[in-house]
C-alpha cells in the first residue's frame, strides 16, 4: 500500500476541524455533543516538508518502526542493502524526492516493487508499507531513478 503524505495529512487536518468544530457529515443542525472524558484528544502533525525529513539532503523521518537503513541527497540509481536481512511483518519505506521523473523501488529478494513520482521543484515525499510474509535474509532495496532526480530514503520494521 503508497500513502500519499500530503494527502493523509490533509485528510486529518480536515478531520480535526470537523470535530473541533461540531460539524457531522450529516450536514444537519443538531447540536454538537460533548466528547466523553476517555477520547483521544487529537494532535497536531508536521507534514513531511515541515520536518527536518522533508528534503532530500535529509533522510526522512518515519512515522512508527525502527530505522534499519537510511541514505540521502542520492542521484541515480542505488542498491541499499539491509544488514542483516528484514523479519517477516510491515516494513516501511519512505522516500522523498525532487525532480520531474518517476522512481521505482523494489524489496529483493521479495519482489515487491512501488513507483512514485517526483515533481520539478519541490519535493515529494511517499509512504509504502509492506507486508512481508516471512524473514529475507539476505534483503536488499533496489532504487531506480532518473540521474537528474535528487532523493532520500528511510527503511524501518517495528
Amino acid at each position: 500500500m503508497r500513502v500519499d503524505m500530503r494527502h493523509s495529512m490533509a485528510a486529518a487536518a480536515v478531520s480535526v476541524v470537523l470535530v473541533s468544530s461540531g460539524c457531522s457529515a450529516g450536514g444537519g443542525s443538531a447540536p454538537a455533543q460533548a466528547k466523553p472524558s476517555g477520547a483521544p484528544t487529537p494532535v497536531a502533525t508536521r507534514t513531511p516538508e515541515e520536518s527536518a525529513g522533508g528534503s532530500v539532503e535529509a533522510a526522512p523521518e518515519l512515522p512508527d518502526g525502527k530505522v534499519i537503513a537510511a541514505v540521502a541527497d542520492v542521484h541515480g540509481n542505488r542498491r541499499i542493502p539491509l544488514e542483516g536481512g528484514v523479519r517477516g511483518g510491515a516494513l516501511e519505506i519512505m522516500v522523498s524526492c525532487k525532480g520531474k521523473g518517476d522512481i521505482r523501488v523494489s524489496i529483493e529478494p521479495s519482489g515487491l516493487v512501488f513507483q512514485t513520482e517526483c515533481v520539478a521543484g519541490q519535493v515529494s515525499t511517499s509512504l509504502d508499507q509492506s507486508d512481508l510474509g516471512h524473514d529475507r535474509l539476505p534483503a536488499h532495496i533496489k532504487v531506480e531513478a532518473p540521474g537528474s532526480v535528487g532523493w532520500a530514503m528511510s527503511v524501518g520494521q517495528a
